[in-house]
């Protein structure tokens, strides 16, 4: 049996235009998509699902199905019109052309086995780079975040410490401004103690006064008590 070609496989014809080869992917790509339920038990669904892309990626590319076709038709044994008496296909000739189908088929095989391999070894490369690309900017995010955390913390830090220096300033204010009250207030203490001492000086003065104007008149009063008694004053 001749090895199956990617046109098989996609089951189309070589002549199918780009439109047939997406659809034929795309309907074969969920037919056996590995990751549904009556797939999952089915180890064959993941071969044929990963032959159907590898299909997919070489038709679909012109490039790639002119140099798949190319190498098709090589593969393939020319039959050329000729004019035989005998027949043709005798017994060697058909082992002969079974044994080059069968060195072509095995090449081709290799050839398959190969691409598959490349494309798979592409396919974990490329997931590998766009991995290391989500987590180069997941570490660029994760910094930026972080970048802008301790930006917040500073400026954080830095409002807190003029809050408290004007805080600080306000309580120095407030506390020069009780000093000059308790200094005012202490000034005017010390004044109303020296006005109530020199009034109380003063009164001392007047009662000191009054008390020797009185001791006069009372002296002044016995001395005439005592001219007119005795008719001289004893205590004058």
């Amino acid at each position: 049996m001749a090895a199956k070609t990617l046109y098989d496989i996609l089951e189309l014809s070589s002549s199918a235009s780009t439109e047939a080869i997406l659809a034929a992917h795309d309907r074969l790509a969920a037919k056996y998509d590995p990751d549904r339920a009556e797939n999952r038990s089915n180890p064959d669904a993941r071969i044929r699902h990963e032959a159907v892309k590898e299909a997919f990626l070489t038709l679909s590319n012109t490039a790639k199905r002119a140099q798949y076709d190319k190498t098709v038709a090589q593969a393939q044994p020319k039959i050329f019109n000729v004019e035989v008496v005998e027949p043709f296909w005798t017994v060697p000739k058909l082992i002969i052309l079974a044994v080059v189908l069968l060195i072509g088929g095995g090449a081709y095989y290799k050839h398959k086995q190969f691409e598959t391999r490349v494309a798979a070894e592409k396919a974990i490369a490329e997931a590998k780079a766009k991995e290391a690309a989500e987590q180069a900017r997941l570490e660029a995010e994760q910094a930026r975040l972080a970048a802008q955390r301790e930006r917040e913390e500073k400026m954080e830090q830095l409002r807190a410490r003029r809050e408290q220096d004007a805080t600080i300033r306000q309580m120095n204010s407030e506390r020069r401004v009780i000093t000059s009250i308790d200094q005012s207030a202490a000034r005017r203490e010390a004044m109303d103690q020296r006005r109530v001492e020199a009034q109380r000086q003063n009164e001392e003065r007047r009662a000191a006064i009054a008390a020797q104007q009185r001791a006069d008149r009372e002296k002044a009063e016995l001395c005439r008590l005592e001219r007119e008694r005795y008719g001289s004053a004893v205590s004058c």
